[in-house]
């Protein structure tokens, strides 16, 4: 059966972000072993900083922690957020932590990779085998998973080793680990898509009910935005350092993943057809590379990011005016507080939609917008954002909108 592009993909949640998840190490490997060889330089924080949002976007999308699935419960987003919030600190200011992101990596690979190890190998009820009876497949899925595991715990150790004895080991060591288990992961992806679709029962990700992920990944903007802004200010100020690049890339990756998981990109909605999925990839995997190369793209991300958002914004103004389409079953009017709740709806989206022009328009043209003003833009953006996401949770579960 041949497979068109634009045909929807059938792709698990959980087998996409493993997808993601490889190609970012693949392109974490392939930057290691060019600046092994003198050809580049990169951003170390930059590295551990998009790993930790990576993290915390998986944890919040599909519930996926070491031992199992959860929930997407505010408990599980709650550590999700504080997870990608470091790794958005991390980022945008080189060595603002100190040891704190190398220390978490280690831990969510090594630790998390053993806890996985035990539960897969003694749990009575393999969260990810389930009622699969196809010998084969849990054969190269018992194998993928121990090779990922193996591969993470053998960084976690290289991560230590750099911690406590730096220099110690050759860059080109962590290259290859950093490469194979970027394969590894890919082979994983691939099985388990293998198994759910032999046995759809057995994809946890799919039957974990929770905040919906058009929420979630529209809460992501909301702190980018409003840490990026409170940071800003000391920057500003002259107080600390900045990583322009690794800002803007990290932007494009939030861009990228919210295409996979939600099937959109800010405001804009998109069929998840294979060229979107594509699509995605291509922002995870161009971000990922202006996160790690600092400088390189940078001037290239901001006109494409600026462009971006003013469309996004225009599109969220033209969303509020557009004529609605007639339902044979006539709308209730909301009443009362209900009507109070869409008028606030309202002006948070027509805030967000000219924070957002704002913005991407102080990106295109140079000294627009400066230091404390965007600071100022940014945390007014990223509080609408946050607000305006739980309001719109709100409207839909009274059924006020679709």
């Amino acid at each position: 059966m041949k497979m068109k592009l634009s045909e929807e993909t059938n792709l698990s949640l959980e087998v996409i972000l493993l997808l993601a998840f490889g190609l970012i190490m693949v392109i974490i490997g392939a930057v290691l072993l060019t600046v092994a060889a003198g050809a580049l330089t990169y951003y170390v924080e930059g590295v551990y900083g998009l790993l930790l949002v990576m993290f915390g976007l998986q944890l919040q999308t599909t519930g996926k922690i070491p031992i199992g699935f959860v929930k997407r419960s505010w408990s599980v987003l709650i550590l999700g957020i504080i997870i990608t919030v470091i790794g958005f600190c991390t980022c945008f200011v080189p060595g603002i932590l100190g040891n704190i992101p190398k220390l978490l990596v280690m831990v969510i690979f090594g630790v998390g990779s053993i806890l996985l190890i035990v539960q897969f190998f003694f749990a009575q009820e393999r969260y990810w085998l389930g009622k699969t009876h196809a010998n084969r497949l849990i054969g190269q899925l018992t194998l993928n998973c121990a090779a990922v595991c193996i591969l993470e715990i053998l960084i976690a150790g290289l991560i230590a080793v750099d911690i406590y004895l730096p220099g110690i080991y050759s860059t080109n060591l962590l290259a290859v680990c950093a490469l194979l288990l970027g394969i590894a992961l890919f082979c994983l992806a691939f099985t388990l898509q293998n198994v759910y679709r032999t046995d759809p029962e057995s994809d946890m990700s799919a039957h974990t009910p929770g905040i919906s992920l058009d929420t979630v990944m529209g809460m992501q903007y909301g702190f980018y935005m409003l840490v990026l802004g409170c940071l800003l200010v000391p920057i500003n100020l002259g107080l600390l350092p900045y990583a322009l690049s690794a800002i803007h890339g990290t932007l494009v990756v939030l861009f990228g993943v919210q295409a996979l998981v939600a099937g959109r990109m800010m405001t804009l909605v998109f069929r998840r057809n294979w060229i979107f999925l594509l699509v995605g990839m291509m922002f995870v995997a161009g971000g990922a590379f202006a996160i790690i190369v600092p400088d390189i793209v940078v001037e290239h991300l901001m006109i494409f990011i600026g462009v971006l958002i003013i469309l996004g914004g225009f599109y969220l103004l033209y969303t509020l005016v557009r004529p609605k389409q007639k339902s044979e079953v006539p709308a209730k009017k909301p009443e009362g507080k209900d009507l109070q709740l869409m008028i606030l709806l309202l002006v948070l989206a027509l805030l967000t939609a000219i924070l957002m022009i704002l913005f991407g328009a102080s990106l295109l043209i140079e000294n627009l917008i400066t230091g404390i003003d965007i600071a100022i833009i940014l945390i007014c953006f990223g509080l609408s954002q946050l607000v305006l996401q739980y309001v719109l949770s709100l409207a839909v579960r009274k059924n006020l909108i679709e």
